[in-house]
């Protein structure tokens, strides 16, 4: 068995991991794909393939976490398409950007000589079906709606099929943050915005933190807001977060790329159009501000993971509180928040208290660059 520790490494040290240490990091790290189905990252490459797209058109209206990723994260980026492409050995690196984007993006014109990456521009469109329908854009290359398998039976296409890895932009963030900085997924960057809400911002949300709680520190009036509704998504791509705001509450996934707020009642693709300008703050933590957490252990594809807490314990920010399962598909768990466990229930693992204040925190960052 493959012992991947989670440790900060260097450049050279992370080109230097096999595919089977990177691919258990990113287990042992706990990384979904952020973009929308929350497929297991690590799975993806147990079969390294030629090309890896990084999906960065954030199709959504209203989506801005990964744009502002980007430009805040330029070199981290830069640094793990290296790593990745030394590691696995891809021929290609492709960043895939709408046409009305291309300006968020021309820092990467700088390296484009570096023979790290491409950028290439789609149109200014929602695609249904996200992932095959990038790769049909960008390579003229179908992937097959069924594939069969050594047992005769059928399973639905996949961009593997056709040699290609499809990530998302704050996946990858995730996995430079694992094989680089020894760092598991705690948090979630989201947009808030819609009905009520003046500016739009991105925030780093705790996975498992309550929305309702959430869009109070964002400054709503969330006791007079009952005539809305809470999309955990965009107008088309999304499920239902908060039927009625203030009477009920749902829980930040890692998955949640947006919470977009809408009269009661109404469809989520009416605000199809809707226009939001950039945000003007870059990213606006949220870690150590909220009061609790609810982690789940496991998820649509995955088994739950072994908890490795119990009731009453107390927990640090960043402890690992979930060991992955042999079977199936199976991730670690690590606390998005620091406080006492008050119930494991149903594989969700409730942690009251909040986490580390932003002091801490930034203490913390500070010795981990000085180091």
């Amino acid at each position: 068995m493959v012992v991947a520790e989670m440790k900060q490494r260097s450049l050279e040290e992370v080109k230097a991991l096999s595919e089977e240490e990177a691919v258990e990091i990113m287990r042992q790290a706990g990384i979904l794909g952020a973009g929308g189905g929350g497929f297991p990252t690590y799975f993806k490459y147990k079969d390294p393939q030629p090309h890896l797209i990084v999906n960065a058109n954030e199709s959504e209206p209203g989506y801005w976490a990964d744009k502002v990723l980007h430009k805040e994260y330029l070199d981290e980026f830069l640094s793990v398409y290296e790593a990745l492409k030394a590691i696995f050995g891809f021929e290609q690196v492709t960043m895939c950007v709408h046409e009305k984007d291309r300006e968020w993006y021309a820092d990467y014109a700088e390296h484009a000589d570096e023979g790290v990456y491409d950028v290439r521009c789609i149109p200014d469109k929602y695609a249904l079906g996200e992932e095959t329908a990038l790769i049909k854009q960008i390579t003229d290359t179908k992937v097959p709606r069924k594939v069969k398998t050594p047992d005769g039976s059928e399973r639905p296409g996949m961009p593997l099929d056709v040699g290609i890895i499809v990530n998302n932009s704050e996946t990858l963030f995730n996995v430079y943050n694992a094989l680089f900085l020894g760092k598991p997924v705690t948090t979630k960057f989201l947009s808030i915005y819609g009905r009520d809400i003046a500016d739009l911002k991105v925030y780093e949300v705790p996975i498992g933190a309550s929305m309702t709680e959430v869009l109070r520190i964002a400054g709503m009036d969330v006791e007079s807001s009952g005539h809305l509704s809470v999309i955990d998504g965009g107008p088309y791509l999304n499920e239902m977060g908060i039927e009625e705001l203030g009477n009920e509450d749902g829980f930040v996934r890692q998955m949640t790329n947006a919470l977009l707020l809408i009269p009661k009642g109404t469809k989520s693709k009416d605000y199809a159009e809707v226009e939001t300008e950039p945000p003007e703050e870059g990213i606006v933590s949220l870690v150590g501000d909220v009061s609790g957490v609810r982690m789940p252990l496991g998820g649509r594809y995955l088994e739950p993971a072994e908890p490795l807490v119990s009731t009453g314990d107390e927990v640090e920010y960043e402890q690992k509180i979930g060991e992955p399962v042999d079977e199936g598909f199976s991730i670690a768990v690590w606390a998005s928040a620091r406080g006492t466990i008050s119930s494991i229930k149903d594989s969700i693992v409730a942690i009251e208290g909040g986490g580390p204040s932003q002091q801490e925190a930034e203490a913390e960052a500070e010795a981990e660059a000085s180091r």
